[in-house]
């Protein structure tokens, strides 16, 4: 029952895993984030777009359209580093030696710059859904796993017995578990559509060449 390919060994080690807790920390910070490219790209579009047609919209356009190429490495570094996954770079081809112009080309040809576009609005409601089940799965676990001792307190929780309150924690252990996995879950299915929309659908040989993947890609890659 407890053999290390069980299913109770490995429904309880995971609470056990470091990888676990950096899922968690990555759902946590995925509302704020999704929140502010949310807002920076609707407000940079729309003016973009509205302006354009007195030509001062173009250079907020570009950079709008610079911007989230950067913040889009950035979200892949993080999904990189957090969840542990690989994500294939977000171009092949090399641009030094092009002129800037040239490699605004390359990059507007290239389809993770409008699939990554995509990602960081997903990333949005992504964010209230991991922010919603985050909460309330580490909320309702830690009132769980805390009403002994709010017993031991007499803080007025409505427990009539010791023994009351030593079951609500061994349950509060078991949802703590379930509460583990679904994060764990959710984690996963965002892992998924990084790798799916921040990188190339190139092969992996390919995927192993220098790839463009813009300044703060290469500030991780420093550190």
């Amino acid at each position: 029952m407890f053999e290390k390919n069980g299913l109770i060994y490995k429904f309880v080690k995971v609470a056990f895993e470091k990888q676990t807790y950096l899922n968690m920390l990555y759902l946590l910070f995925t509302f704020p984030l999704g929140t502010a490219y949310f807002v920076f790209l609707v407000t940079g579009l729309s003016l973009g777009f509205t302006l354009s047609i007195i030509w001062l919209g173009i250079p907020i356009l570009i950079l709008v359209f610079l911007a989230w190429w950067e913040i889009a490495s950035f979200e892949r570094q993080l999904a990189i580093c957090f969840l542990n996954i690989e994500i294939s770079p977000m171009a092949i081809e090399s641009v030094q030696g092009k002129s800037i112009l040239e490699k605004g080309i390359l990059r507007l040809k290239n389809p993770v710059t409008w699939k990554a576009l995509l990602f960081l609005f997903i990333k949005f409601p992504f964010g209230i859904l991991s922010l919603i089940v985050s909460v309330v799965l580490i909320s309702l676990s830690l009132s769980l796993l805390f009403v002994p001792l709010a017993y031991l307190l007499d803080a007025g929780i409505g427990i009539d017995s010791a023994g009351e309150a030593i079951m609500i924690f061994f349950l509060g252990v078991i949802i703590s578990f379930f509460s583990l996995h679904a994060m764990n879950l959710l984690s996963y299915v965002t892992g998924k559509l990084a790798v799916m929309l921040l990188g190339s659908s190139l092969t992996s040989s390919l995927a192993g060449e220098k790839s463009d993947g813009g300044l703060i890609e290469e500030t991780f890659r420093e550190i």
